[in-house]
């Protein structure tokens, strides 16, 4: 019955995540936290092992695409190594961190980041989606920041792909939708699949093995690997919505989902 109940679950995640083109933990750390809720007499997992969880989905779902985008243009690919080299020197402290940071400071942080993104989302004005003739050299400071803060995000809440980086390239740095779209699947999989691995030993290397229940991740996996694949087949057959719509909601969405999290701190 558990598998199901996180089957259907992850199912209605992968099409919200597809919906909004967003792979990642805006979607699938909230939905992890919500359906250990139907599961009566069992222990609510860490919210560091939820961000493990969610890693995984978000590998899954992007590997296809990087592939396909890693044929395609250099500039994008030279800007997303920047990203990824950036990110790189931060996950690895931030790891440490997020092993030894409590369930209730990891909340607050996903809550306060998911607040801002939120705001900034729904307030700021949609960027241009037109394709450029001549390609923008984004600044190389704003790319390293950007590169920090998104490596930093995805190992604390599994967050820093689409949620976060979308919209700091898109409205700070001043890159064009499709080529954000491009360079943030190839800086998605690269930081996640280093996020995962660090973050995943730096746990196992604090509270041990036996710290990890098997039960739990199997669901976890369960529902991951179902949003993860319902997002690839329900992407691009959706309904068309405007980019100005489709912004508003989100932003809507991330806003509400804050409240969310803070209620169930104060529960």
């Amino acid at each position: 019955m558990h598998y199901f109940i996180f089957s259907l679950i992850g199912v209605i995640t992968g099409f919200f995540m597809a919906l909004f083109g967003i792979g990642g933990g805006a979607f699938i750390v909230p939905a992890l936290d919500a359906a250990f809720l139907t599961v009566p007499h069992f222990i609510h997992p860490p919210f560091q092992l939820i961000v493990i969880g969610s890693l995984c989905t978000i590998i899954i779902g992007a590997l296809p695409r990087a592939i396909k985008v890693l044929r395609r243009s250099k500039s994008e690919r030279n800007t997303a190594n920047t990203l990824i080299l950036s990110a790189l020197l931060f996950i690895f402290p931030a790891s440490v961190v997020a092993t030894e940071l409590s369930d209730t400071a990891l909340r607050l942080g996903f809550s306060i980041t998911i607040a801002l993104v939120g705001l900034w989302t729904l307030l700021g004005k949609s960027p241009a989606s037109k394709v450029l003739q001549h390609p923008i050299k984004p600044n190389l400071i704003k790319l390293i920041t950007v590169g920090a803060i998104s490596g930093i995000s995805s190992v604390l809440f599994g967050l820093g792909g689409a949620t976060l980086l979308m919209p700091l390239l898109t409205m700070w740095v001043g890159l064009p939708i499709a080529a954000c779209v491009n360079i943030s699947i190839l800086f998605v999989l690269a930081t996640s699949i280093v996020s995962l691995t660090t973050l995943s030993f730096a746990w196992i290397g604090i509270h041990g093995v036996d710290s990890i229940d098997s039960a739990m991740i199997i669901l976890i996996l369960i529902l991951g690997i179902s949003a993860a694949f319902t997002q690839t087949i329900a992407a691009g057959k959706l309904l068309k919505m405007k980019d100005s719509l489709r912004q508003k909601l989100l932003g809507c969405y991330l806003i509400i989902l804050s409240v969310w999290v803070i209620a169930r701190l104060m529960q």
